[in-house]
């Protein structure tokens, strides 16, 4: 497990499924408007104690304030409180619905005119019994052993399914709480340990020194060529720690940077137009001859607005620039004949820009997917998601093929199973990572953060693909030595055989 740390903190920073992680990708933001100056109170319909069972979230609102909590049966974590707010900041997060007993929750989801599905916090009479005290905050002092049994709660009631990969999380975490000591490793160990088994890239450890614990659902890139170095320079794979020192890190961070390099260098060499990209440089398109080539490489980070502002702004300004950087894409590939859409290096972000890119390529609305979440031993209600033609520049009646990998994650993949539900879409590449749920995160006593999956995610025909990933119509390998050697992208050469 030490190695595995070793490798996580030293060489996955150049991860491929970045997106999933941190701030931006599917995550539940734990934000409200900041505070602002003295305001009016907040209107009487809006005060009292709002209650989501399945996300594990309170909100208590008083006339001109929010504390907002996550709560297990035994625990209650504040997670942030917001002073001198008014309706109008309130309500640029929530809304309230026709019989005022319920509050929809926009954030991460979009505006109110464009989202993928929100969630319902009930109003309640009063909080969980675990928030009845004092509750837990960011500088409470737990020890390692009271930390480890937090997270293994949290877990224990949140979690999506432990049944999909035959996990005993009862069996596991007793297993591993005697292990806990105050070192941090013992920690760090205990956690990797009960996660391994559950091989859900979704599911991660950030603590507060840095260090990010996390088990993939699948081999990614990264994976692949630290395996190639690997066995090139005669050292075992998995890694051992006896084996790695700074100067071999320094190496496998610079053969893949490099090996990263030669398959972008390959990729544009096909382009027999200009080359151009959007102002986040998470866009590229060009024309092979008569088929044109988009690459969307994440679904999140295109707000240029400042850091610190609101969810709502954040949302508008990464809708307006994405679109605006479609219309110019698409306008400069309207006169092609077909088009190829790569995601293989797309780690995910927000379901809202998944879903505002897939309208572009439809004619008629469609159902893309069908999700719910665990509640307890029960489910939530089943929402629909449906795609409607987009009021932007689109690209329809003509054939498009989708490249995709096993990095396509996330939100990507939310992506690809819309995309996969269109008559004239074909997936080109390896089956995507198979993590679909938003993540449900938790900010932990000693700025700790934990990640887990709470969502199930379902084709329109009832099909589950957690931990299997969106199927290919074509199965094609993602880059492998032979293709970068060889100067050549077998995706790409299949797409121009398919659209021809």
């Amino acid at each position: 497990m030490r190695a595995t740390l070793n490798v996580i903190a030293a060489v996955m920073a150049t991860s491929l499924l970045s997106g999933c992680g941190g701030g931006g990708s599917k995550d539940q933001i734990n934000s409200l408007p900041g505070s602002g100056q003295p305001a009016p109170a907040i209107a009487e319909a809006y005060q009292g104690i709002w209650l989501s069972s399945a996300y594990g979230q309170v909100l208590v609102v008083d006339d001109n304030s929010v504390q907002y909590y996550r709560y297990t049966s035994d625990y209650c974590v504040l997670q942030d409180s917001f002073d001198d707010l008014s309706t109008a900041e309130l309500t640029r997060s929530v809304a309230l619905n026709n019989t005022e007993d319920a509050l929809e929750w926009f954030v991460g989801t979009g505006t109110r005119e464009f989202h993928a599905p929100t969630k319902m916090l009930e109003k309640v009479e009063q909080v969980p019994a675990s928030c009845a005290g004092e509750p837990l905050t960011v500088a409470s002092d737990l020890t390692n052993q009271e930390l480890f049994a937090l997270y293994s709660q949290i877990m224990a009631e949140y979690y999506v399914d432990f049944n999909r990969m035959n996990a005993d999380w009862a069996a596991l975490t007793y297993a591993q709480e005697t292990q806990v000591t105050a070192n941090n490793v013992t920690l760090y160990e205990a956690i990797y340990q009960t996660l391994l088994p559950l091989a859900d890239s979704h599911n991660s450890w950030s603590a507060a020194d840095g260090t990010i614990i996390k088990a993939y659902t699948k081999p990614v890139h990264t994976t692949h060529l630290i395996e190639e170095y690997a066995l090139a320079n005669g050292l075992s794979f998995p890694l051992e720690h006896s084996e790695l020192n700074n100067a071999i890190v320094a190496n496998i961070e610079s053969y893949i940077d490099t090996a990263l390099a030669q398959e972008v260098n390959t990729i544009l060499s096909y382009a027999t137009s200009d080359i151009a990209q959007d102002q986040s440089e998470q866009i590229t398109w060009f024309a092979i001859n008569n088929i044109g080539y988009l690459r969307i490489d994440a679904m999140h980070n295109y707000s240029t607005a400042e850091a610190d502002s609101d969810d709502l702004t954040q949302t508008t300004s990464n809708l307006s620039n994405l679109n605006e950087a479609l219309d110019e894409a698409l306008t400069d590939l309207a006169a092609t004949d077909g088009l190829m859409i790569d995601i293989r290096y797309n780690g995910g972000g927000n379901d809202y820009i998944s879903l505002a890119i897939a309208s572009r390529f439809t004619e008629s609305e469609f159902l893309a997917y069908k999700k719910f979440a665990r509640d307890g031993a029960d489910v939530t209600a089943t929402q629909s998601s449906y795609i409607a033609p987009s009021q932007y520049v689109n690209y329809t009646g003509k054939p498009v093929a989708l490249l995709v990998s096993n990095d396509t994650a996330s939100a990507a993949e939310t992506f690809s199973l819309s995309m996969q539900q269109l008559p004239h879409v074909t997936l080109i590449g390896e089956p995507t990572h198979g993590i679909f749920s938003d993540i449900l995160q938790w900010v932990l006593p000693g700025e700790h953060e934990l990640g887990l999956s709470n969502e199930v995610y379902l084709s329109p025909d009832d099909v589950w693909y957690e931990g299997v990933g969106v199927p290919v119509d074509v199965e094609v390998p993602f880059f492998p030595q032979s293709d970068r050697s060889g100067g050549v992208d077998s995706a790409i050469e299949t797409a121009l055989e398919v659209l021809q």
